[in-house]
Protein backbone atom coordinates (compact mmCIF):
# COMPACT_ATOMS: atom_id res chain seq x y z
CA UNK A 1 0.00 0.00 0.00
CA UNK A 2 1.62 3.44 -1.16
CA UNK A 3 1.89 6.31 1.56
CA UNK A 4 -1.23 8.06 -0.04
CA UNK A 5 -3.71 5.23 0.34
CA UNK A 6 -2.41 4.60 3.84
CA UNK A 7 -3.37 8.40 4.99
CA UNK A 8 -6.79 8.23 3.05
CA UNK A 9 -7.37 4.86 5.12
CA UNK A 10 -6.28 6.23 8.08
CA UNK A 11 -8.02 9.79 7.91
CA UNK A 12 -11.25 7.98 6.64
CA UNK A 13 -11.27 5.47 9.68
CA UNK A 14 -10.17 7.78 12.52
CA UNK A 15 -11.40 11.45 11.99
CA UNK A 16 -14.59 11.40 13.00
CA UNK A 17 -14.04 9.63 15.88
CA UNK A 18 -11.07 11.95 16.73
CA UNK A 19 -13.01 15.06 15.95
CA UNK A 20 -15.68 14.00 18.47
CA UNK A 21 -13.08 13.94 21.34
CA UNK A 22 -11.23 17.02 20.16
CA UNK A 23 -14.57 18.51 20.24
CA UNK A 24 -14.60 17.62 24.24
CA UNK A 25 -12.28 19.15 24.55
CA UNK A 26 -12.06 22.12 22.91
CA UNK A 27 -16.14 22.42 22.49
CA UNK A 28 -15.68 24.57 19.81
CA UNK A 29 -16.76 23.03 15.91
CA UNK A 30 -14.44 25.03 13.83
CA UNK A 31 -11.38 24.58 16.26
CA UNK A 32 -11.52 21.07 16.34
CA UNK A 33 -12.11 20.74 12.19
CA UNK A 34 -8.46 22.78 12.68
CA UNK A 35 -7.17 20.62 15.37
CA UNK A 36 -7.81 17.07 13.84
CA UNK A 37 -6.69 18.57 10.24
CA UNK A 38 -3.71 19.43 12.17
CA UNK A 39 -3.43 16.26 14.05
CA UNK A 40 -3.63 14.66 10.63
CA UNK A 41 -0.66 16.20 9.17
CA UNK A 42 1.92 15.46 12.60
CA UNK A 43 0.51 12.19 12.84
CA UNK A 44 1.96 11.99 8.94
CA UNK A 45 4.80 13.38 9.30
CA UNK A 46 5.71 11.55 12.33
CA UNK A 47 4.86 8.13 11.67
CA UNK A 48 8.04 6.43 12.06
CA UNK A 49 7.57 7.46 16.09
CA UNK A 50 4.10 5.46 16.21
CA UNK A 51 5.34 2.40 18.06
CA UNK A 52 2.17 -0.14 16.89
CA UNK A 53 -0.83 -0.07 19.26
CA UNK A 54 -3.99 1.57 18.77
CA UNK A 55 -3.84 4.09 15.83
CA UNK A 56 -6.51 5.89 17.11
CA UNK A 57 -5.01 6.39 20.62
CA UNK A 58 -2.13 7.36 19.20
CA UNK A 59 -3.81 10.24 17.30
CA UNK A 60 -5.63 11.24 20.03
CA UNK A 61 -2.27 11.65 22.32
CA UNK A 62 -1.21 13.77 19.24
CA UNK A 63 -4.28 15.72 19.28
CA UNK A 64 -4.55 16.15 22.83
CA UNK A 65 -1.17 17.74 23.03
CA UNK A 66 -2.14 19.99 19.96
CA UNK A 67 -4.81 21.28 21.70
CA UNK A 68 -3.27 22.35 24.53
CA UNK A 69 -0.12 23.74 22.34
CA UNK A 70 -2.76 26.25 20.82
CA UNK A 71 -3.76 26.73 24.75
CA UNK A 72 -0.64 27.79 25.41
CA UNK A 73 -0.50 30.19 22.53
CA UNK A 74 -4.17 31.64 22.40
CA UNK A 75 -6.56 32.59 25.18
CA UNK A 76 -9.27 29.77 26.14
CA UNK A 77 -12.76 31.16 24.84
CA UNK A 78 -14.85 28.29 26.97
CA UNK A 79 -17.71 27.71 24.21
CA UNK A 80 -19.37 24.48 23.83
CA UNK A 81 -21.61 24.71 21.19
CA UNK A 82 -24.66 22.36 21.05
CA UNK A 83 -23.42 20.72 17.39
CA UNK A 84 -25.87 17.96 17.19
CA UNK A 85 -25.05 17.34 13.66
CA UNK A 86 -21.94 15.25 14.71
CA UNK A 87 -23.89 13.42 17.16
CA UNK A 88 -26.54 12.34 14.38
CA UNK A 89 -24.14 11.61 11.95
CA UNK A 90 -22.34 9.13 14.34
CA UNK A 91 -24.87 6.63 14.51
CA UNK A 92 -28.25 5.40 12.08
CA UNK A 93 -30.82 6.77 10.43
CA UNK A 94 -34.00 6.14 12.60
CA UNK A 95 -37.55 6.59 11.43
CA UNK A 96 -38.13 10.52 11.54
CA UNK A 97 -40.54 10.41 14.90
CA UNK A 98 -37.69 8.85 16.49
CA UNK A 99 -35.05 10.91 15.15
CA UNK A 100 -36.72 14.15 16.60
CA UNK A 101 -37.10 11.90 20.19
CA UNK A 102 -33.55 10.99 20.14
CA UNK A 103 -32.35 14.62 18.80
CA UNK A 104 -33.89 16.01 21.72
CA UNK A 105 -32.18 12.97 24.33
CA UNK A 106 -28.68 13.76 22.23
CA UNK A 107 -28.95 17.56 23.07
CA UNK A 108 -30.51 16.64 26.60
CA UNK A 109 -27.34 14.25 27.14
CA UNK A 110 -24.73 16.92 25.39
CA UNK A 111 -26.09 19.90 27.45
CA UNK A 112 -25.54 17.32 30.34
CA UNK A 113 -22.10 16.33 29.59
CA UNK A 114 -21.10 19.78 29.66
CA UNK A 115 -22.00 20.34 33.58
CA UNK A 116 -18.68 17.20 34.40
CA UNK A 117 -16.07 18.20 34.97
CA UNK A 118 -13.44 17.88 32.17
CA UNK A 119 -11.55 14.90 33.09
CA UNK A 120 -14.88 12.91 33.67
CA UNK A 121 -16.35 14.61 29.72
CA UNK A 122 -13.61 13.33 27.94
CA UNK A 123 -13.79 10.19 29.41
CA UNK A 124 -17.28 9.78 28.92
CA UNK A 125 -16.80 11.52 25.46
CA UNK A 126 -14.21 8.50 24.24
CA UNK A 127 -15.93 5.63 25.85
CA UNK A 128 -19.11 6.82 24.04
CA UNK A 129 -18.03 8.07 20.67
CA UNK A 130 -14.95 6.06 20.16
CA UNK A 131 -15.14 2.53 21.63
CA UNK A 132 -11.88 2.84 23.16
CA UNK A 133 -10.95 0.39 25.85
CA UNK A 134 -10.61 1.82 29.46
CA UNK A 135 -6.82 1.01 29.19
CA UNK A 136 -6.07 3.00 26.03
CA UNK A 137 -8.55 5.87 27.58
CA UNK A 138 -6.10 5.98 30.54
CA UNK A 139 -3.41 6.29 28.42
CA UNK A 140 -4.29 8.97 26.22
CA UNK A 141 -5.49 10.83 29.10
CA UNK A 142 -2.14 9.82 30.65
CA UNK A 143 -4.07 7.87 33.55
CA UNK A 144 -4.55 4.32 34.81
CA UNK A 145 -6.76 2.00 33.12
CA UNK A 146 -8.50 1.67 36.59
CA UNK A 147 -8.67 5.45 37.26
CA UNK A 148 -10.65 5.73 33.21
CA UNK A 149 -13.51 2.99 34.65
CA UNK A 150 -13.90 4.75 37.79
CA UNK A 151 -14.20 8.00 36.92
CA UNK A 152 -16.92 6.73 33.78
CA UNK A 153 -18.60 4.63 36.49
CA UNK A 154 -19.17 7.90 38.76
CA UNK A 155 -19.65 10.14 35.72
CA UNK A 156 -22.69 7.50 35.03
CA UNK A 157 -24.28 7.91 38.13
CA UNK A 158 -23.71 11.62 37.91
CA UNK A 159 -25.47 12.03 34.97
CA UNK A 160 -28.19 9.88 35.57
CA UNK A 161 -28.73 12.24 38.78
CA UNK A 162 -28.78 15.06 36.28
CA UNK A 163 -31.44 13.29 34.21
CA UNK A 164 -33.50 12.29 37.51
CA UNK A 165 -33.24 16.47 38.16
CA UNK A 166 -34.61 17.49 34.68
CA UNK A 167 -37.62 14.75 34.53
Amino acid sequence: MDTNSLIDEMYSRYAKALKLYLLTLCGNNELADDITAETFLKAINNIDSFRGGNVLTWLCTIGKNTYFDYLRKKERTNVFPADTEILQTASKEPAPEESLIQKDERIMLYRLLRGLEQDAREVVYLRMFTDLSFKEIGSVLNKSENWARVTFYRSKVKLKGMIENED
